[in-house]
């Protein structure tokens, strides 16, 4: 069997030990903002080596789910730019809406991006990537509940190095990315990147018979590193991406009883099938004319200076700014049934100013503050074509900011030479608020939104929400940790863990009420308890470690979409605390270096997730009742993953074959477990061959070659319809990579 480079997470690769050692080289990380050995983090951190990354093919953070047991990322296609839907141990967020916060984490070069949409970073120049199981609510705190994707990109170097790589692969797929370093003047580097990729995607539209999931993407970067003294080092980034697409096509998965197939006909032929009857046909009457865009513009500023006697004083200042519109049909039917125009804005900066402390002595630790500034605007506008007239339009413009405060500290005190304790913990001050207006409805005689037969003021349809001044709310929130470790030999390590893990409470981003609009949320936490091994084997030649937890859900935030009697569309979507939630497993993660030609690696991870105490009105009856008998979404009981790479010198060059196994078991995907919108096990395959000669490689790969169809989203609108999007089929490509 052919398995190729999985594995945990990944990270920079240490200089390696002398090749008569034929182990294992040395992982190091950054998981807690201090450079140590992967094998010396008493918490379950996952990483791979950069030279395991130059030789994958990532297109984006996706990519990196089968490098760690208990993962999921999906594009959840509900929006331009990507979508993500982050799982760590069952726990993430699948919501278009940027008022709902993540559950994990998605951190580049040390700034936190706050929302969804953009989280689905691409692969561009990354050097490390880390991922951080469980909740990681000290040193990252809020909105870091299931975990935390922490990446870097390389630094910027005075030599003079680079890499180009350009792929071509199925559905006339085309990219082209580089990064080039070199130094402008002494102890003066800067590095450049740039990226393109255009695709005609993997959905055809059968209504206007065309493909309808083209795309075009570019970007733009830059990092220049000062570094005037020995003691001090500055650098400031900019990045800016545009995505210009079609909308996504989202597939209708109707049935019998739902009013699109009993008033419209539009009906699955069978349970499981869309109206289209194959995944990757649409039959929506939306824009196909790449009308939807997604533009980023990122600035990081760092400065680190070394205090001597071992501390370090470094402040990062991060900015990320997005703007984004698409006109959205959310039927998926030839007829404008409910279609959106959702033109967004983020604005986010961060302030971050921490004291770390390394060395060979008994204490190290890491203490700081952190400050956040956030503000998201949507003006949103529906097309409704199923309320009685043709058509009739309503519009809501919602605004909402955040401001938090931070202070944290975790710090490692050696008891003895082989006992070591960590003790950490974050204070939280959460500060938010809310302003949600209708505007006035209008009502068309025909499916043409011009010259309307009616107006309705906001207050004469049902009393919907007039805000004059926004809505506030404050929390406060204590997430501490401790752990204790013990280092049996110098190879094998075991550790206890316990954690608390917090995500912040909020408004309602998509009210149709003003209950809905003005009644807050609050946050919810998550307590985990932990116990691992981790081990290094046979000389260095396997890498073995293990964890085992138990997770408890308090306070635990849904989403559930219920009647609204009097509204434009007569439903809305309300953001409750209504459950409890026991979360628990394990996790093994290996990888073993057979021969100094052949590396095996491989992870699993078993989850069992139950709700507990979950009373909710769950099925729009007005009467709550006791939910804990659903499953949890998104929480597959077995994942695992097996790959390999053989490697041998051919000729004037190397050759190396990869491939790799990753089954993520069956689960849900819509918190009422719609049997029509159940993902059953996948087995996703990926391979790849490769030729070197001296700086020149190149390669044939794929993706998916078992072609699974599994669904990435699937939404409910009780009694109306549904609707889904699947995962890319099998996908294949040859690529020819630059490097000096």
């Amino acid at each position: 069997m052919l398995a190729g480079a999985s594995g945990d997470a990944f990270a920079q690769e240490a200089e390696a030990e002398p090749a008569a050692s034929r182990g294992l080289d040395m992982i190091v990380v950054t998981a807690r903002k201090r450079v140590e050995n992967l094998q010396d983090v008493a918490s379950s951190v996952s990483a791979l080596s950069a030279v395991e990354l130059e030789r994958r093919f990532d297109s984006d953070v996706r990519d990196f789910a089968s490098s760690s047991p208990n993962v999921l990322i999906d594009d959840t296609q509900q929006g331009p730019g990507g979508v993500a839907a982050i799982y760590i141990r069952g726990i993430g967020v699948a919501d278009v809406e940027k008022s709902v916060d993540p559950a994990v984490g998605v951190v580049i070069d040390d700034v936190y991006i706050g929302q969804s949409s953009g989280s689905l970073l691409k692969a561009i120049d990354i050097d490390r990537v880390e991922v951080l199981r469980g909740p990681q609510g000290t040193l990252f705190g809020r909105n870091a509940t299931g975990g935390v994707i922490n990446l870097s990109r390389s630094r910027p170097t005075e030599e003079l190095t680079g890499k180009a790589r350009i792929t071509y692969g199925r559905f006339d797929t085309l990219k082209a990315e580089g990064v080039i370093s070199f130094g402008l003047a002494e102890n003066i580097a800067l590095k450049v990147t740039g990226a393109y990729e255009k695709s005609d995607g993997y959905i055809y539209n059968r209504t206007q018979g065309r493909d309808g999931q083209s795309s075009r993407f570019w970007a733009f970067g830059a990092q220049l590193l000062f570094t005037p003294t020995e003691q001090l080092e500055l650098s400031v980034s900019y990045d800016r991406q545009e995505t210009k697409q079609d909308p996504s096509q989202l597939l209708s998965v109707t049935r019998p009883t739902d009013l699109f197939c009993t008033a419209y006909a539009q009906c699955s032929p069978s349970p499981g099938v869309p109206t289209s009857g194959d995944r990757y046909v649409s039959l929506g009457d939306g824009p196909l004319d790449r009308n939807a865009w997604f533009d980023l513009d990122m600035a990081i500023g760092k400065a680190k200076y070394d205090l001597g006697s071992d501390f370090d004083l470094t402040y990062i200042l991060g900015y990320l700014k997005t703007d984004e519109g698409a006109t959205q049909d959310w039927d998926g039917s030839p007829f404008t049934l409910y279609h959106t125009d959702r033109p967004a804005r983020w604005r986010q900066t961060t302030h971050e100013l921490r004291l770390a402390k390394g060395g060979n002595g008994p204490l190290s630790f890491v203490l700081g503050g952190y400050f956040w500034d956030s503000k998201y605007t949507i003006d949103l506008k529906n097309y409704i074509g199923f309320a009685g007239a043709p058509l009739l339009t309503s519009a809501q413009d919602v605004k909402q900011t955040t401001k938090s405060y931070a202070a944290f500290f975790e710090g490692d005190y050696k008891v003895t030479e082989q006992l070591k304790l960590t003790v950490g913990g974050r204070y939280t001050h959460d500060k938010k608020t809310s302003i949600v207006n209708d505007l006035p409805i209008y009502i068309y005689g025909t499916t043409v939104e011009a010259d309307p037969i009616a107006v309705l003021e906001p207050s004469l349809a049902g009393g919907n929400i007039v805000m004059t001044d926004p809505v506030k709310k404050s929390w406060s929130k204590f997430t501490p940790k401790v752990s204790i470790s013990y280092s049996w030999t110098d190879d094998v390590m075991t550790y206890a863990l316990w954690s608390r893990g917090y995500r912040g409470g909020g408004f309602n981003g998509r009210p149709a009420t003003f209950g809905a609009a003005t009644i807050p949320y609050n946050p919810e936490t998550l307590d985990n308890y932990e116990v691992g091994l981790k081990a290094e084997l046979w000389d260095r030649r396997i890498r073995f470690n293990a964890a085992a937890y138990m997770m408890k859900y308090k306070d635990m935030q849904q989403d559930l979409d219920v009647p609204a009697p009097g509204t434009s569309t007569g439903r809305e979507n309300r953001t409750i605390n209504a459950s409890k939630a026991d979360l628990k497993g394990f996790e093994v993660d290996l990888t073993a270096k057979l021969s100094q030609n052949f590396t095996v690696s491989g992870n699993l991870g078993y989850l069992d997730a139950k709700y507990k105490d979950f009373m909710g009105d769950i099925y729009s009856t007005g009467t709550p009742i006791d939910a804990s008998f659903l499953k949890i979404r998104r929480a597959p009981k077995w994942t695992w993953d097996l790959g390999a790479t053989y490697e041998h010198d051919i000729g004037p060059g190397s050759f190396w074959i990869t491939g790799a196994v990753h089954y993520v078991g069956a689960h849900e995907i819509t918190f009422l477990n719609n049997p029509n919108l159940r993902n059953k096990g996948q087995y996703l395959v990926d391979g790849s061959v490769n030729y070197k000669i001296n700086n020149t490689t190149l390669s044939v790969f794929g993706k998916n070659l078992a072609n699974e169809k599994g669904w990435t989203i699937g939404y409910d609108v009780q009694g109306v319809w549904s609707y889904a999007a699947p995962r890319p089929p099998r996908i294949w490509g040859v690529a020819l990579t630059q490097s000096f």
